[in-house]
C-alpha cells in the first residue's frame, strides 16, 4: 500500500483519496485506515461533541464510530455520497443513540395534584 497524497479538504479530489483509502480499507489496509481517520477524526468528534457535551463519552462514541468504519468500510458506496458524509451520518446517529439511552433511564416525576412538582415548581403543560 503507497501512502496517498492528501489534496485540500475542500476539493473534489479530497473526496476521491477519502473513497480511495476506503477501498484499501476494505481490503484491510490499517495504513489506510489510520489515514483516514487522521483526515477526518477532527470533524466527526466536533460533530458528536455537538450532540454529546460530556468528552470522556464523546470519545466513547468516536471510537464506535471508527470501529464500525473499520468492520462496514465494504458497505460504503460513492455512488450514494462521500466518505465524510457517510462517516458522519454513523457518527451522528451513535451519538444520538447514546443519547437517548441515557436519558432512558432517568425517572420523570409526574406533577403532584396541585399541579406544583416537588420542591414548589409549577408544573409545564
Amino acid at each position: 500500500m503507497t501512502l496517498r497524497p492528501l489534496p485540500p479538504r475542500d476539493s473534489e479530489e479530497a473526496s476521491g483519496v477519502e473513497s480511495g483509502l476506503m477501498a484499501d480499507i476494505a481490503a484491510g489496509s490499517q495504513s489506510a485506515f489510520a489515514q483516514l481517520y487522521d483526515l477526518t477524526c477532527a470533524q466527526i468528534f466536533g460533530l458528536i461533541l455537538s450532540v454529546i457535551p460530556r468528552r470522556d463519552a464523546a470519545e466513547d462514541v468516536l471510537q464506535d464510530c471508527y470501529l464500525h468504519v473499520w468492520a462496514r468500510a465494504v458497505e460504503f458506496d460513492a455512488r450514494h455520497g462521500d466518505v465524510r458524509a457517510w462517516i458522519s451520518g454513523i457518527a451522528h446517529r451513535r451519538a444520538v443513540e447514546r443519547t437517548l439511552s441515557a436519558t432512558a433511564g432517568t425517572p420523570v416525576t409526574p406533577p403532584s395534584a396541585d399541579g406544583l412538582h416537588p420542591g414548589g415548581t409549577a408544573a409545564v403543560a
